[in-house]
């Protein structure tokens, strides 16, 4: 039979879950990722006893932390120093890669121009003059949750067109 808590937990588990994977597949950009902060959240969750009622915000609070903490991990793991790492072969790229180099350029540059003009200028504002989303909005007029969409749904067109290639 199963307890009283036990049966809370599973309800909110069941409310919360999707919502919480959702929100956090929006900051990963990576769907195991979320799941796995997701699943850390409700297990401090229910280490912790929270009461049903402030469970909703509690889990996106605390998976919002968990989230920052991996990415300053992996940023921090991105940042080591080469001369740090010994006996590491230092060589250029192979003519292989350089071929694969040119092509995947290539195909960037092919798919960037299949996307609309305002989606292509936000992305490249975004990725060659590493501008903010609020410099961005700033420059074309408009909300920096709207650039934000834009971005997210030019990506996403980006990927699908180069899936596509």
């Amino acid at each position: 039979m199963v307890s009283n808590e036990e049966y809370t937990f599973q309800n909110v588990y069941h409310n919360y879950q999707i919502p919480l994977q959702r929100y956090l597949m929006l900051r990963t950009g990576n769907e195991n990722d979320a799941a796995d902060i997701a699943q850390e959240a409700f297990i401090r969750l229910y280490e912790k006893q929270v009461k049903p009622e402030t469970a909703k915000a509690w889990l996106f609070k605390t998976g919002y932390h968990l989230f920052v903490d991996q990415w300053r991990k992996k940023r921090r793991a991105l940042h080591v120093p080469l001369e740090s790492i010994p006996d590491m072969p230092m060589t250029g790229p192979s003519p292989e890669g350089l071929a694969l180099g040119a092509e995947l350029r290539t195909e960037i540059r092919e798919a960037l121009g299949e996307l609309k003009p305002r989606d292509r200028q936000v992305l490249l504002m975004l990725a060659q003059r590493g501008l903010s989303y609020r410099e961005i909005a700033e420059h074309i007029g408009c909300s920096e949750n709207a650039v934000k969409t834009l971005v997210h749904r030019a990506r996403k067109r980006m990927r699908e067109l180069l899936e596509a290639q």
